[in-house]
């Protein structure tokens, strides 16, 4: 009996603790958080002046978000990688567009770029030049986004072989 009550006793003060006013709360509170990354690799082909089509992310593709979905604290972008692995054009540039998902290339903005290349020029794998990394992040809240790769120059065609990877924070508590 006397276990008991010591163990309601511990359960409260920990509720209390986490619920509690003050820096305590949140501190344990963060304690328990779950962190956890997610990575999506695609391939954009890259034709002049066109846009590619869009690659839907959908981050309910992963079981830890589909296990922490309602519980998601903050989503952070880590890296957009990139490499050029085919050029058979000329010289150019290009740039990555991000929307919501479904949203069309129109309204979408630029959020990475330029990668400038050479006529032939193949690329190992690069970090991107954020643009507006902020507002891909906030789009990436809602679970899903759309993004597409762009160029501008005289007959390019690139293959354009692309990794994200996202830092996810959950409380289970919340």
């Amino acid at each position: 009996m006397k276990k008991r009550g010591l163990l309601i006793i511990s359960v409260l003060l920990f509720g209390g603790l986490i619920s509690g006013c003050g820096d305590s709360g949140d501190k344990l509170k963060d304690a328990i958080d779950v962190t956890f990354t997610m990575v999506f690799s695609h391939v954009y082909t890259i034709d002049t002046n066109l846009t590619t089509s869009s690659y839907d992310l959908d981050l309910n593709t992963n079981e830890n978000y589909q296990k922490y979905h309602g519980k998601i604290r903050d989503i952070e972008i880590d890296y957009l990688r990139y490499s050029i692995t085919s050029n058979t054009g000329n010289g150019g540039k290009a740039d990555f567009y991000a929307n919501v998902y479904g949203g069309s290339f129109a309204t979408a903005t630029k959020v990475a770029g330029p990668i400038n290349f050479a006529a032939g020029e193949l690329r190992g794998v690069s970090d991107v030049v954020w643009l507006n990394k902020d507002y891909m992040e906030d789009l990436l809240i809602s679970g899903k986004l759309s993004v597409w790769a762009v160029a501008e120059g005289t007959n390019v065609r690139l293959t354009v072989p692309t990794e994200l990877q996202l830092k996810v924070t959950a409380n289970p508590l919340e």
